[in-house]
């Protein structure tokens, strides 16, 4: 019997993340791969993603990596591809229903979303290798071709952290 509740409780334990078992706030890392180009859907429902889980009280970090830094990078008119983007009317209804707060507090535009989203405590990431690879910027650290000023330039180490660090991990 003394056996059987041991193990029950080592279950138990080892079941919680290391954070929550230390006091921490519980963290999750949202990795955004996919380009507005190749699949508009994905970068769109992470924004949702991102704002259930502030809203759940986890410590939301967002890495935007590979063919998603093209959906940020600044155009010719001085505006990225994505910022202008309206939300569906019945998306925006959708989510005011979902986090129970008045439609007028859903954002229009997928640009507007990004900024409540920061506003609420969404740590913004950009793999700087990345950036300089797809020709969005001419040198490691800079987020100057980049549409949010917010985003935090990463080195490849840092992501590695920032991904070993989290309790729980999404890819879009």
């Amino acid at each position: 019997m003394k056996k059987l509740i041991v193990a029950a409780i080592y279950l138990v334990v080892i079941s919680i993340p290391l954070s929550a078992a230390a006091g921490e706030q519980e963290s999750m890392l949202i990795h955004l791969k996919t380009g507005l180009k190749h699949d508009d859907a994905q970068i769109c429902v992470a924004y949702n993603i991102i704002w259930a889980a502030l809203d759940k009280g986890l410590k939301v970090d967002v890495l935007i990596d590979a063919d998603a830094i093209n959906t940020f990078k600044v155009g010719w008119r001085g505006k990225d591809a994505i910022e202008g983007y309206p939300l569906p009317e019945r998306l925006r209804r959708s989510l005011a229903e979902q986090f129970e707060v008045p439609l007028k507090e859903v954002p229009e535009t997928y640009g507007q979303f990004l900024n409540m989203l920061h506003k609420r405590g969404a740590n913004f990431y950009i793999n700087t290798a990345f950036l300089v690879l797809a020709k969005v910027e001419k040198e490691m650290g800079a987020v100057e071709n980049v549409s949010a000023k917010f985003f935090k330039p990463v080195t490849i180490k840092e992501m590695v952290e920032l991904r070993t660090g989290a309790d729980y991990y999404m890819v879009y």
